[in-house]
């Protein structure tokens, strides 16, 4: 394992706004940096004939004020920006290796959950999710409710 103490993280030798093709020889690769509910940097790689991305943490939510949280205000844009490739593999920072179906389920739960919260409590958002679902909110959904109710608190500070 490398010394930590004395490691030092070198310059880049290249630098990107928003785009960046990488021509590996026998593999190209497209760089991009997206909005993201995780960070405010994130990038995302997506190889085109292999039909993959790599997603990192980006489609992850984020703890501020030790709330956990997904910003609303970003999550809509955050899909678009990775759904808009052609990819049928998705790799995420914590995750095994996810097929088109699973990540469209993990949308799905997202976007059903954020169409729930329109205020800081958590009582309505749920009876708000029954409602418009005509069931209850499974427990992934549960999950993503409170991280958008966190996100209405920390909002309101």
């Amino acid at each position: 394992m490398p010394d930590r103490d004395n490691f030092k993280l070198k310059s880049p030798d290249i630098i990107f706004e928003n785009t960046l093709t990488i021509d590996l020889g026998n593999k190209v690769c497209l760089l991009e940096r997206i909005k993201s509910t995780h960070t405010d940097d994130s990038t995302v790689i997506y190889i085109p004939d292999e039909k993959i991305i790599f997603l990192g943490d980006c489609a992850y939510g984020k703890t501020t004020n030790s709330l956990f949280h997904y910003k609303q205000s970003l999550l809509l844009t955050m899909i678009e920006d990775i759904t808009k490739y052609n990819a049928e593999m998705f790799l995420l920072g914590h995750e095994s290796i996810c097929d088109l179906n699973e990540m469209n389920i993990y949308w799905e739960e997202l976007t059903t959950a954020n169409r729930a919260v329109k205020s800081a409590s958590l009582e309505d958002a749920i009876e708000y999710f029954k409602a418009d679902n005509k069931r209850e909110p499974n427990d992934n959904e549960l999950f993503f409710i409170q991280a958008f109710v966190n996100d209405q608190i920390i909002q309101s500070q």
